[in-house]
């Protein structure tokens, strides 16, 4: 068993890695009284083709289903037989789920996790009935005009690599995906070599680890299959659809192609993220952005052109997008509204930002970081991501990175990708009801 720690000021992770091929990460927090389990794997939408999209997602679905140790309903009953939660969920990236729970609980998670990594059972009734369940998610999806206008942007913005579906997948493979091709699926990608083990809570790495290797030790060394291939082609012009469905809103968004993670200009497109929209680097759900004193806002939503306006730029493994997405405000034609959004992407790739802009940016993604280290579930999550996409001390690391990005760096970036070559815009107007007697 290969063992390794990186220490930092704010953050403390032991990282380890078993002799199948599991990496362990370990965050203790001394008199934490709730710990956090969560395994994470290298599989998502990024690793699925036509014909069968959407597979990963319903191979996470199938594993609250038992299997091993784990009668069906076992899951839920362990965790809330002691107060806990769990959940999972399925990215373009990986596979994550997680069980928080009383410290002295932790066992539950580790069993629940080492069942589910190579245990799960994929009962064909269970099969069946999860179709229901998937094809309905899809079929809800459909009846919301803005993520079709999120789907089709990306289906235009990636001709060839596997980023253009949704991670629920098209409802066509939906409909034909047997129970073989996700148990195929599940033992491809569920193994240790192309997973990871998060915990945190009050456990020295010296007296967990024997405990998580007792867990995961015993599960079969195998290969981690192999990475998607596929490389997205530059693109040489702007691409725009329209699309029009019931709705009372109109919807603006669009797309410019960015590098991936590896890139050191990742940071001037987090900070261009910021200015533009508000800090979310280290908040995963709603009601988490300071949007409200960024650029978008103000020319946007504070003038009454879109009652909502904001960007986004996530970590990827491959090379993604930084996206924009407008709701325009009811009286306001779509036209005008997308004129006056390209015209703040051309201010800020014309003028550099405040350096009070940046300071304020900054500030916020502080706030946010310390936030984040005030959690179990939240840091499990963060830690795990970011080793699944680069490694953590990248995260430990990206807050002085950031406070070296200049005003001028900002502007820079924006005039590098920015581009109208680069974009795809994706217009999506409301067919409205006619309320009229």
């Amino acid at each position: 068993m290969e063992r390794s720690a990186s220490l930092f000021k704010e953050l403390q992770v032991s990282r380890s890695v078993l002799d199948n091929g599991l990496k362990v990460l370990i965050r203790e927090i001394p008199n934490a009284p709730v710990s956090g389990c969560w395994a994470i794997y290298r599989v998502g939408s990024r690793n699925e083709r036509p014909g069968v999209t959407g597979i990963s997602h319903w191979v996470e679905h199938m594993l609250f289903k038992g299997g091993g140790k784990l009668n069906k309903g076992d899951i839920g009953r362990l965790v809330s037989s002691v107060g806990g939660e769990y959940n999972g969920f399925t990215s373009k990236d990986f596979t994550a789920y997680f069980e928080i729970l009383p410290a002295d609980q932790i066992d539950k998670g580790l069993l629940i996790e080492s069942e589910r990594m190579m245990n799960a059972a994929f009962d064909p009734r269970e099969v069946e009935s999860e179709r229901t369940v998937v094809v309905s998610e899809r079929e809800g999806n459909e009846n919301d005009p803005e993520f079709l206008a999120s789907e089709e942007l990306f289906m235009s913005a990636f001709r060839f690599h596997p980023y253009r579906w949704s991670e629920g997948g098209l409802k066509q493979d939906l409909l034909r995906i047997t129970r073989d091709d996700l148990f195929d699926h599940y033992r491809r990608y569920y193994v240790p070599s192309n997973a990871m083990a998060v915990v945190v809570g009050p456990f020295s790495p010296k007296k967990i680890l024997p405990k998580i290797q007792e867990y995961f030790g015993p599960l079969t060394k195998s290969e981690p299959p192999p990475d998607p291939r596929v490389e997205e082609p530059t693109q040489s012009g702007e691409r725009r659809v329209e699309l029009r469905t019931p709705g009372e809103a109109d919807f603006i968004k669009v797309a410019y192609h960015t590098p991936h993670f590896g890139s050191d200009d990742i940071y001037g497109l987090m900070m261009l993220d910021a200015i533009l929209s508000g800090v979310r680097l280290f908040a995963f759900g709603p009601g988490q952005t300071s949007g409200r004193s960024a650029r978008l806002h103000k020319a946007l939503v504070e003038k009454r052109i879109a009652s909502e306006a904001s960007s986004e730029f996530w970590p990827t493994i491959d090379p993604s997008v930084f996206a924009l997405d407008t709701t325009v405000w009811d009286g306001v034609s779509i036209d005008k509204a997308e004129k006056l959004l390209m015209e703040e992407v051309d201010k800020i790739r014309r003028t550099p930002p405040s350096r009070h802009e940046l300071e304020r940016a900054i500030s916020q993604i502080k706030a946010q970081y310390a936030y984040t280290l005030d959690g179990v579930a939240r840091q499990g999550f963060v830690i795990g991501i970011f080793e699944m996409i680069a490694s953590f001390e990248t995260m430990a690391g990206l807050v002085e990175k950031l406070e070296k990005v200049s005003p001028d760096r900002v502007s820079e970036i924006a005039a590098k990708y920015l581009t109208e070559q680069n974009r795809t815009v994706c217009s999506c107007v409301g067919i409205r009801n006619n309320h009229a007697s």
